[in-house]
């Protein structure tokens, strides 16, 4: 009887496909309860003014940093057969601040799908969206320049038509948005459609090319580009794979602004299942960070994921970003002064499986990021945290 519940629970996600569709498909529900104790020295949780503040209220220098404790159930449901693979979740993040005594609660979901609807043609989808207090707790690296409420969603869908043995033709979007939950605040948009095609060329190198079309949305402004790039896809080794992008976009502001920039992107991938790397870099246009529109962007992240054995990994993670006004204000310049953003994030953990059901993590993280205004007073969000986590798995 101790399993009744999970056929019953498959039954309802499968339920009405035929008889031989229920038989090939494997239906998993995911349960994991997360405990976390963690040390976060961000000045902007501790509403006590520093001793060394100046008159009128001002912050200090001292840290005012305090102890937290997280909770965090998470429920998730897998669905596989042979042209079906779906990945779903959802987390309430319970966050007690032990300095303040505030407690909030925080919810994440996400959802992936990749269908094969016959041999040649694909369709992939995948959506997340979060409603956040912990900024950390978000994609987007430059909204963590708030401690406020955090409203953040974003979705992808494309399908992938295979013309041929040798040629990929492929028709996307993506959406991204974000709005700060406090008074005053706008929300910001980007609406991103895309054609793309791929020839196999040799055994290890894939050609592209790309036009994508972008809509920038920041209240009642609306800014537009467009751009057409070439893309090189090449396979380095059996385990690594680099991909290439690059090429002009036209910018137009609904100010009149008018530019062009070009965007470059490169992406590393090497996963061997003991050792997983990946590199990503480039200069693009971006928008949807909570705080205004269009904005240039260089940014570059580093991850690495190490297997000692079945029970015992360490991970780590690298990323910069800078950015401003679009469509290239200061951009190639690096004494710049407050005309631009920019921030950094360090990470580091280490994680040992105690059984299949338990695993038990410490991680340290960095985070620095500075906005216009921020540089301007000469206000410092530098921030360190440390936590250690226990992660108990039902299923």
């Amino acid at each position: 009887m101790s399993g009744g519940w999970k056929r019953w629970l498959a039954a309802a996600a499968v339920a009405g496909c035929s008889p031989a569709a229920l038989g090939a498909t494997l239906v998993e529900p995911r349960l994991r309860l997360s405990l976390e104790e963690r040390y976060d020295d961000d000045f902007r949780l501790n509403p006590v003014v520093a001793p060394d503040a100046p008159a009128g209220g001002a912050l200090g220098n001292t840290p005012t940093g305090q102890l937290m404790s997280k909770v965090t159930p998470r429920l998730g449901l897998d669905v596989k057969d042979r042209t079906l693979k779906l990945e779903s979740f959802y987390a309430a993040d319970l966050l007690l601040r032990h300095g303040s005594g505030t407690v909030t609660l925080d919810h994440r979901g996400g959802l992936s799908v990749r269908k094969l609807l016959s041999r040649r043609l694909r369709v992939e989808a995948s959506g997340s969206i979060f409603r956040v207090t912990d900024p950390r707790s978000l994609p987007r690296e430059s909204v963590a320049r708030t401690n406020q409420p955090v409203l953040y969603g974003a979705s992808k869908l494309s399908v992938t038509n295979r013309v041929s043995r040798r040629v990929d033709v492929a028709a996307g979007y993506a959406f991204e948005g974000v709005r700060v939950l406090t008074p005053g605040s706008v929300a910001g948009f980007v609406h991103t459609p895309y054609l793309e095609t791929w020839v196999r060329t040799t055994p290890r190198l894939w050609l592209g090319a790309e036009y994508r079309y972008q809509a920038f949305l920041y209240g009642d402004s609306m800014d537009q580009a467009h751009g057409i790039f070439g893309a090189l896809r090449y396979r380095l080794a059996r385990n690594t794979t680099a991909t290439l992008r690059g090429g002009p976009v036209s910018f137009l502001g609904e100010d009149g602004t008018r530019g062009w920039m070009p965007r470059v992107k490169l992406e590393v991938l090497h996963e061997r299942g003991t050792f997983d790397m990946g590199l990503n870099l480039g200069h693009d246009l971006v928008g949807a960070s909570g705080f205004s529109n269009t904005l240039w962007a260089d940014y570059a992240g580093l991850t690495f994921n190490k297997h000692f054995s079945q029970r015992a990994r360490m991970f780590a993670a690298a990323s910069f970003f800078r950015n401003g006004r679009a469509p290239g204000e200061d951009a190639f310049r690096w004494d710049v002064g407050t005309n631009v953003s920019q921030g950094y994030a360090l990470s580091a953990g280490f994680e040992f499986e105690v059984n299949r059901y338990v695993s038990v993590q410490a991680a340290v993280d960095r985070i620095a990021q500075v906005g216009m205004g921020e540089a301007a007073a000469d206000v410092n969000l530098s921030r360190n945290v440390a936590a250690l986590r226990l992660h108990m798995t039902a299923w």
